[in-house]
C-alpha cells in the first residue's frame, strides 16, 4: 500500500512541477524569416504585445552568449539606466535612447556596448553617431556590426574589451 502511495505522490509532484513551468523547454535558435510573435492590432485595439527582440537580435544574442558565457549580457538597455548627468540638456539627449546589447561586469558596471545595425540603419546614422559620442563621453566603448558576424569575428572584435 505504501508503494502505491509513494508512486502516486511522486506523480502528483511531477504534475505540479510541470504545470508550474519547472520543466523548461530548451532554448531554440530563432528562425530568420519567421513572423511568429508579432500580432497586428485589431480594429479598435490600441495596444498589442510583441516580441522583445527581432530574429536577428536573438541570433546575435545567442552568438554573444557563446563567445562570452561568463559575462552578463543585457539587451535593449535604456542609456539612462547606466549613465547620468546633472546637465538636463545632455540628459535629454540620451534619456530616450537605448543600446542593443550591454556587456556588464559582475557588479553590473558597463564594460561594452554592442550595436547591430539592421537595414534601417541608413535612416538613423546621425542618431547613431550622437549615441556613440555620448557612450564614449561616459567611458563606455561601442562596437557596431552591420550584420550578424561569424563567432570568430565577434570573439576577435570584443577581445580587447573583455
Amino acid at each position: 500500500m505504501e508503494v502505491v502511495f509513494t508512486f502516486a505522490r511522486d506523480l502528483v509532484y511531477k504534475l505540479v512541477f510541470a504545470l508550474c513551468g519547472v520543466f523548461r523547454k530548451p532554448k531554440t535558435k530563432a528562425k530568420k524569416n519567421s513572423k511568429k510573435g508579432y500580432r497586428k492590432p485589431q480594429k479598435n485595439q490600441e495596444l498589442v504585445s510583441k516580441k522583445v527582440l527581432t530574429k536577428d537580435e536573438i541570433i546575435m544574442l545567442d552568438a554573444l552568449e557563446q563567445v562570452i558565457p561568463s559575462r552578463n549580457i543585457l539587451v535593449q538597455v535604456s542609456m539612462s539606466a547606466f549613465m547620468t548627468t546633472q546637465n538636463i540638456s545632455t540628459r535629454n539627449q540620451f534619456s530616450r535612447l537605448y543600446v542593443d546589447y550591454l556587456i556588464v561586469d559582475e557588479d553590473y558596471n558597463p564594460i561594452l556596448s554592442i550595436e547591430l545595425d539592421g537595414h534601417y540603419h541608413k535612416y538613423t546614422q546621425d542618431k547613431d553617431k550622437r549615441r556613440d559620442e555620448l557612450l564614449k563621453s561616459a567611458g563606455t566603448p561601442v562596437i557596431r556590426f552591420k550584420e550578424i558576424p561569424d563567432i570568430k569575428v565577434i570573439r576577435k572584435t570584443i577581445s580587447r574589451y573583455i
